[in-house]
């Protein structure tokens, strides 16, 4: 890709860019049922914990688990979710086309997860998006809500940390991007969970649908 603008643009994967609940939920189903446990927990209230990882959801629904099964149960999630990370995943409307307008445009772009990178890469080939920036989980051994990640890809894309938007569905990211010096938005149509305000994040900006991110963004780009 080449540079041809003074800034750039990182977004959180799960939640942010691509809607990956469905599997993510199919795939803890399974653990469930191969431990022979039922939970009462609706697929609603699953999705907004999406964003908390493999680690997350297993405490979700195995509570009051020592850290030997639940590294256990998190391997039986992950080998499941692996296998089946495509059956439903899908990145979210308006966001392709705003990938696109990136490339045409030649404007940086790049994904800040903490999502191991195989699942990152082979969700990301499997979909047809084409990254030129990825940090992932395992990337460094600090995760966000450390900014180092961040702060590793404006290094990446050779820009100035302030002249980067970082984009963010879970209060870690805003925390990461404003300890970076970066421009946080918050995208208020991922998984939030109940009783999380996404404007006492203090992101600069919060955005409540794909749609008005693609906007802003393309607005933002040539102020």
């Amino acid at each position: 890709m080449n540079k041809k603008h003074d800034k750039a643009f990182l977004f959180d994967l799960d939640g942010t860019l691509i809607d990956t609940a469905p599997d993510m939920i199919h795939a803890l189903k399974s653990v469930l049922d191969n431990n022979h446990t039922n939970t009462q927990i609706s697929d609603e209230t699953l999705r907004k914990y999406v964003s908390d990882g493999s680690i997350g959801l297993i405490n979700l629904v195995f509570p009051n688990k020592n850290n030997e099964e639940i590294q256990r149960l998190q391997s039986q999630f992950l080998d499941i979710y692996e296998k089946n990370l495509l059956n439903e995943s899908r990145i979210f409307p308006h966001l392709d086309d705003l990938l696109v307008f990136f490339k045409d445009n030649h404007f940086m772009w790049g994904i800040v997860t903490n999502k191991p990178t195989r699942m990152t890469l082979q969700l990301l080939n499997c979909l047809g998006i084409y990254c030129p920036f990825v940090v992932c989980g395992d990337t460094l051994r600090d995760r966000k809500p450390s900014p180092k990640p961040l702060l590793i890809a404006s290094k990446l894309m050779n820009i100035d940390p302030i002249n980067i938007m970082y984009v963010g569905d879970a209060k870690r990211d805003i925390d990461a991007g404003r300890l970076a010096n970066m421009k946080t938005v918050s995208a208020d149509y991922g998984y939030i969970k109940d009783g999380d305000d996404p404007k006492s994040w203090n992101a600069d900006i919060c955005v409540k649908s794909p749609l008005i991110l693609n906007k802003m963004i393309k607005k933002d780009c040539y102020r």
